[in-house]
């Protein structure tokens, strides 16, 4: 079993890391509230000034989108170690500039031409399953989830609402994409974000799950190793899991080289989101 300090090694180092950055790239002194607990915290932004969350090459873009197409912010969007500001500071740039959009296909090896993309994606309204980022061919449906500083996918309480959803919605539809011993409402609830997300992969679809997390947080790698265990084996081949440092060397390699605001961009994202010293703890292989 992992100590207590090698659970939150990740966190913490990323936490003062984003300390640093706030105020040595930002130029934010003041430190933001957590609303959870109503403490402030160094590597969170004041939410007056919660836009510093995106980089700066394609910030102005950013927040004209945004309105436009009525995305809900996380109420943490405003902490630096936030995924979805992670997930916007990602994807945005390839979807503000449609010359380089194609480049998504090289990076998570996907066959087809990308013809549409979205934020905070649902598929199933009813459902009500939330996609980080989605990007669609003219074949499939390739389905993001983001994960920065969380120790977890996330969970959900064995309560009455949670319990009804799944005999309801998710129950009929497990069989097939997960491994025998994965359907029991306890694992479901124990896992249910991943789990949910694979239910959304429907059969006789091509849609694949992403799953992009850090390789130096070691504090997923029990989700990962429990998402290459749960799938029935047809399943595995649809959700695969891409680790940021490796997403972001590759982003590097592949960029042309007349793309200088793209350049710009993902060298900040390397500064802000990767650790400096370059230490990654093992996670595991890729599902």
């Amino acid at each position: 079993m992992e100590s207590p300090e090698q659970t939150f090694s990740y966190k913490q180092e990323m936490w003062r890391h984003l300390a640093d950055y706030k105020l040595s790239a930002l130029g934010v002194k003041k430190n933001g509230i957590w609303r959870k607990n109503h403490r402030e915290y160094a590597h969170i932004l004041p939410s007056v000034v919660q836009r510093l969350n995106i980089l700066e090459p394609y910030r102005d873009e950013f927040w004209t989108y945004l309105e436009r197409a009525h995305i809900k912010l996380h109420s943490d969007f405003h902490h630096l170690s936030s995924s979805q500001a992670m997930c916007f500071n990602l994807f945005f740039p390839f979807v503000a500039e449609e010359e380089h959009l194609q480049l998504l296909t090289r990076i998570f090896t996907t066959d087809g031409v990308i013809e549409d993309t979205g934020f905070e994606a649902v598929l199933d309204a009813t459902e009500g399953t939330n996609f980080d980022f989605c990007f669609k061919t003219g074949e499939s449906r390739t389905l993001f989830e983001v994960k920065l500083t969380e120790s977890d996918f996330g969970k959900a309480k064995p309560d009455e609402s949670h319990i009804t959803k799944f005999e309801t919605i998710y129950s009929p539809a497990l069989n097939g994409k997960f491994a025998s011993g994965f359907f029991t409402c306890d694992v479901f609830l124990n896992h249910y974000q991943l789990m949910r997300n694979v239910w959304n992969l429907g059969v006789g679809t091509g849609d694949t799950l992403v799953c992009v997390v850090p390789k130096a947080n070691s504090c997923l790698a029990k989700e990962i190793e429990f998402l290459k265990n749960c799938l029935s084996e047809p399943y595995r081949q649809r959700v695969s899991v891409h680790y940021l440092e490796d997403v972001a060397a590759t982003v590097k390699k592949i960029i042309p080289d007349d793309a200088d605001r793209l350049k710009e961009h993902f060298r900040q994202f390397r500064h802000k989101y990767l650790l400096d010293d370059g230490r990654s703890r093992t996670v595991g292989g890729e599902a």
